[in-house]
């Protein structure tokens, strides 16, 4: 009876993860709460707004990346949108919901994104809440913009689950929505590549350009040209980007060190995914982060998507495949303290377990 009574007795390390946990959901909460009760009068989500102008502009025939007659224009913005065009064409059937559909896209996304702390907290509650500390503000700007990338980071935590289970194809497929919709997370093409998933990474290719059709057919042919050129203008963008770029503007470094800055990390950052190819896990977290670094419109909330980084921990890969051979990966060796009940599933070409 008393070894039985024992199995529900939390270990010290288990204990300090708990508390460690809880912290980071109470701030998360704390933050959440205060913009809620601090937020201007008015329907929520700036970023949804933004979104359902896009769709509206291209329900009307007008310009999506300027203005047509008549359009509502985004104060402080060089261009009415910075997003793919799919996120636009997306928005033409949403925004004929009621309120423009845009209740019903801010509660997905916060549900999105909440779904994924509570999926990192459960698998690794130590490394997430002390991770939550820090990044309790982002997340909280985050979930009252509604911006896409909270689905972002819940596709690439699923991703990765996929990846761990062996269904490569699927998780390209997945990375090419979400690059269509945000162009960061196209950088794990490059991890598809590098670690030997050849043909996932031409799946995903061939699924975004797919996509880029859609977006032509939904909006205008030249479109993907016309965002080729909202995205090169805002590379050169410095004081309004909260990354390496802004950080080099605020710290009063030359214009010229805060455009190439980005660019420099970003270079830097895909040849190390390639030098740790062979530790897929830490290459995957690697990429997580270089979506924030060396994003030319990164702002308040684009911190947030590092939680994607934390996957690999909470899901450890049992043996990673490079280049056609299966070799064990240290991010699964090791021990994974953050979550001392976390098992790690088995990977592609891996047997599960009875």
């Amino acid at each position: 009876m008393r070894a039985s009574l024992t199995r529900f007795v939390p270990t010290p390390m288990q204990l300090l993860a708990l508390v460690v946990a809880a912290l980071g959901l109470c701030c998360l909460g704390f933050i959440v709460w205060f913009w809620v009760t601090h937020a201007p009068a008015g329907a929520p989500g700036r970023d949804v707004h933004n979104y359902i102008l896009a769709g509206l502009r291209l329900n009307a025939g007008h310009p999506l990346y300027s203005y047509g007659p008549g359009d509502e224009r985004i104060p402080g913005a060089d261009y009415a949108l910075y997003s793919p065009p799919l996120i636009a064409v997306l928005f033409r059937p949403i925004v004929l919901l009621p309120a423009n559909g845009q209740y019903l896209w801010w509660i997905a996304m916060i549900a999105l994104e909440l779904l994924t702390v509570a999926m990192l907290v459960r698998r690794a509650p130590f490394i997430t809440g002390l991770a939550l500390i820090p990044l309790s503000v982002p997340v909280g700007v985050l979930l009252e913009f509604g911006n896409v990338d909270c689905l972002v980071a819940f596709g690439m935590v699923a991703g990765w689950r996929w990846l761990v289970n062996g269904h490569d194809d699927r998780a390209a497929m997945l990375i090419a929505v979400l690059a269509s919709l945000k162009l960061t997370p196209v950088v794990f093409v490059w991890w598809l590549f590098v670690t030997g998933r050849r043909r996932a990474a031409a799946v995903a290719i061939g699924g975004g350009v797919a996509l880029a059709f859609v977006a032509m057919l939904g909006s205008e042919p030249l479109i993907m040209a016309k965002f080729v050129q909202v995205t090169t203008t805002n590379l050169s963008l410095t004081n309004g980007n909260v990354g390496p770029a802004g950080l080099a503007y605020v710290l009063g470094l030359p214009s010229s060190v805060g455009v190439w800055l980005p660019r420099v990390i970003l270079v830097s950052g895909v040849a190390a995914m390639w030098v740790l190819r062979r530790w897929p896990g830490i290459s995957f977290a690697l990429g997580a982060w270089l979506m924030w670094l060396v994003s030319p419109v990164a702002s308040i909330h684009s911190p947030a998507i590092v939680l994607v980084a934390l996957a690999p921990l909470a899901w450890p890969m049992v043996r990673g495949r490079v280049g056609g051979r299966s070799e064990a990966s240290p991010v699964a060796t090791a021990p994974v303290t953050a979550s001392p009940s976390a098992t790690p599933e088995p990977a592609h070409g891996a047997p599960a377990s009875k």
